[in-house]
């Protein structure tokens, strides 16, 4: 019998390849997308769906919404498998954020960020962690998944840097065609990035909000992909204050996140020798 691989390929959980607006681990970062040639550019519809959809989700006060989502993890034999979970998050800008995540194995952690601590907790093992941020929801992002090395699919459409780091990121971008998705006309953007290539589905009328994401890391082994569906967007979810703490057991067990420990665990560099050769 095989042993089924679930770890995942450089960076296809971050999603930094191609959206890197927070300096994300284990990505490979895009160039800028080449200065456009002097003279007045032709407008690209395509392009202004996607700033669209950007302009406004950077400029939300508040949101929540449900992702289902996959991922192909390509195994030594080179065959793909897929594995999948459902994701709750909710925003409330500038400093209060919560992500609730259930695997496809059953496997749940929730974490929050309350303006000053991003608290992550496991209820089936009893664990949390817990840092002190200071800043905004993108400086929390930042932290977390740059610094902490925690997942967080998608994070660059939680920020409000979302249209600039798009603009200079993407490499070019053309409509496919409307499609209607859970009843919705939306129109289908395929855009390109140096090293991974990205399909959105957005609504033609109404809030520009993404129904769809496709993400296909075209120089990986085996192509693999992630996908997202968007459902209950809500613009002015007004949660309670008392949603971004966590409830955590008395008995359950602090630990450090696992990249401070890696860190800790580093040995000491030599001390460099002082003076000259005699």
């Amino acid at each position: 019998m095989h042993r089924v691989k679930r770890i995942v390929i450089s960076g296809i959980l971050f999603l930094a390849a191609v959206l890197a607006a927070v300096p994300l681990p284990a990505a490979v970062p895009l160039p800028a997308a080449e200065a456009p040639a002097t003279g007045a550019s032709e407008p690209n519809p395509a392009m202004e769906q996607v700033m669209r959809m950007a302009n406004f989700m950077a400029q939300l006060k508040e949101f929540s919404v449900t992702l289902q989502t996959g991922y192909d993890v390509v195994q030594e034999s080179g065959q793909k498998i897929e594995f999948g979970e459902r994701r709750k998050l909710t925003v409330v800008r500038p400093d209060r954020f919560r992500s609730e995540v259930e695997r496809s194995d059953g496997e749940s952690t929730m974490a929050v960020f309350d303006g000053k601590a991003l608290t992550v907790f496991s209820p089936k093992q009893n664990m949390f962690a817990s840092t002190e941020v200071k800043g905004d929801i993108d400086a929390a992002i930042k932290h977390f998944v740059g610094d902490l090395k925690m997942r967080l699919p998608l994070a660059i459409l939680w920020v409000t840097t979302l249209p600039k780091e798009l603009e200079q990121r993407l490499l070019g971008a053309d409509i496919v065609e409307t499609s209607a998705l859970q009843g919705t006309p939306c129109v289908h953007v395929a855009g390109r990035g140096e090293t991974v290539d990205l399909q959105v589905w957005i609504p033609t009328t109404g809030d520009p909000l993404p129904r769809r994401i496709v993400l296909t890391y075209k120089y990986e082994e085996g192509q693999p992909q992630f996908w997202a569906n968007f459902s209950d967007w809500n613009t002015s979810p007004n949660p309670p204050g008392t949603l971004f703490s966590l409830d955590i057991p008395k008995d359950a067990q602090r630990i450090e996140f696992l990249s401070r420990v890696a860190r800790a665990n580093e040995p000491a560099k030599p001390a460099a020798k002082k003076g000259g050769k005699k």
